[in-house]
């Protein structure tokens, strides 16, 4: 009985410093960069449709900082600028999870070549 304690108490331990680790608060808010991968785009889609909820669909190829690109889906409430420049905050598990438009000075230098092409 004794034993059976020890390792259901080991168990909440363990699975109290996952909780702890994965389901940060801070991590969890969108507008947060810690824990996300940062991509830089340039809006460059003519047609844009909307999705079921009614809001404007994207899917545009980003950049990191060091040059890796990825396509990148999202959508937003606004229609955005073609030619716009986008900052895009990415979650492994949930996409992206926050975008926001920036100037081409703003654009770290493997992004901003990649982004111009």
């Amino acid at each position: 009985m004794k034993k059976a304690f020890t390792i259901l108490a080991l168990v909440l331990v363990i699975l109290t410093c996952l909780w702890l680790f994965f389901m940060d608060p801070a991590k969890l808010t969108p507008d947060n960069p810690a824990g996300k991968t940062t991509y830089y785009t340039t809006v460059n889609q003519t047609t844009v449709n909307k999705d079921d909820n009614g809001r404007y669909a994207y899917e545009l190829i980003g950049y990191t900082d060091e040059g890796k690109s990825k396509t990148l889906s999202f959508s937003t409430s606004k229609l955005l600028k073609n030619g716009a420049y986008l900052k895009l905050y990415v979650s492994t598990l949930r996409g992206v999870t926050h975008w926001e438009e920036v100037t081409a000075d703003d654009l770290p230098g493997q992004a901003k070549q990649l982004t111009s092409k």
